[in-house]
């Protein structure tokens, strides 16, 4: 099991986008428009030499990824903002995606280097309300890992 764009905007995503990354922004919807010579997983460079011919500019912000009722992940990411003020966003995804959720972030820029991606484990909140899942069994995301080497790693 992959994670994924969500389906929608649910209260647990809003909530998410609130709490752990910026409370003043809401997350949209995006299309992923296809451009020549933009490299996949390079959204920073891609924009900034998109914007050298095209004017527009960036918008930082974080795509969030889902694995409905077991985890959200948020990821850094920059898109075009074009000249009517739309963000659009060029980097092409390796699994293929056709649009993402995008949660554009009011302070954060990009300053080089790894930003790491903010979690939230929906599995961690089952455990605690079901039964512990042993560390040699299966992880219940569907990595096919035990779940020690997955999700149980501290």
């Amino acid at each position: 099991m992959i994670h994924t764009t969500p389906e929608r905007i649910t209260e647990r995503i809003l909530k998410f986008c609130r709490e752990k990354i910026d409370p003043t922004a809401k997350p949209v919807f995006l299309k992923l428009v296809q451009v020549e010579n933009c490299r996949f997983g390079d959204c920073f460079g891609n924009v900034e030499n998109y914007m050298k011919n095209n004017g527009g500019c960036v918008q930082y912000g974080w795509i969030i990824w889902e694995i409905p009722d077991l985890f959200i992940e948020a990821e850094f990411h920059a898109v075009w903002i074009n000249n009517e003020g739309e963000y659009i966003d060029i980097t092409p995804k390796i699994d293929g995606e056709k649009e993402i959720l995008f949660l554009p972030d009011s302070k954060r820029k990009d300053e080089g280097g790894i930003t790491p991606n903010i979690t939230e484990d929906y599995v961690e909140k089952k455990l605690d309300e079901k039964k512990k899942i042993g560390r040699n069994e299966p992880c219940p995301c569907g990595s096919g890992k035990k779940y020690k080497k997955c999700h149980g790693s501290p």
